[in-house]
């Protein structure tokens, strides 16, 4: 029973890592756009929004690195896990505010477990456009797609529901990890050594 219990974490834990990667996989390419628009002189207000997609993007490597670092059973997870416990008492759970719009159209701060949950409910939502689109294709070619492709499919998206409904972490967790996190990475950076960054593939 314990090991069917590691397996299924160990799965869900994978699923989270895909979600994130692909979440900044987007926000990559949406930084890429608004340095380009900077570039040629368009809008002074994309600087804010440059501001906002460098913070999500930190966060969520930092949420990366955490996520990597538990499924290779790093120690010192066990000890952030721990002071992240003791810190979550002094924290107030706070909730992002409704959205309003801006004249000059600036992207809305999310808190990091909102960062996170959108990573996830986005994954969610891309597999299920992909077992839908293949169901369809399946109706009129097929030849195209196999019975173990849609399995292949619908086993994904059980996950990533799963891993929505059932397996999301502490807000104020998320939000001490992501801190602390970032504010290793930046001493790792100003020392000269290598970041724990998720692979993303340039624009």
């Amino acid at each position: 029973m314990t090991s069917t219990r590691s397996s299924s974490n160990d799965s869900l834990n994978g699923v989270a890592l895909e979600a994130v990667e692909h979440r900044l996989q987007a926000l990559s390419e949406y930084l890429a756009v608004y340095r380009a628009g900077l570039a040629s002189g368009v809008g002074g207000w994309q600087w804010r929004q440059v501001r906002v997609l460098r913070s999500d993007i930190a966060r969520l490597q930092a949420w990366w690195w955490y996520l990597n670092s538990q499924q290779r059973n790093a120690g010192w997870v066990r000890w952030l896990d721990k002071l992240s416990a003791l810190l979550i008492p002094m924290m107030p759970l706070k909730k992002d505010k409704p959205r309003r719009r801006h004249p000059a159209r600036t992207m809305r701060r999310l808190g990091s477990y909102s960062l996170v949950l959108r990573a996830y409910v986005t994954l969610e939502e891309d597999v299920q456009g992909q077992l839908l689109t293949r169901r369809l294709t399946a109706k009129q070619f097929p030849a195209r797609v196999t019975d173990a492709q849609l399995r292949q499919l619908e086993c994904r998206l059980e996950q990533a529901s799963m891993l929505r409904r059932h397996h999301l972490p502490e807000p104020r967790h998320v939000s001490v990890c992501c801190q602390l996190l970032r504010a290793v990475m930046v001493l790792r950076q100003g020392l000269g050594l290598p970041l724990p960054m998720a692979r993303v593939m340039e624009p």
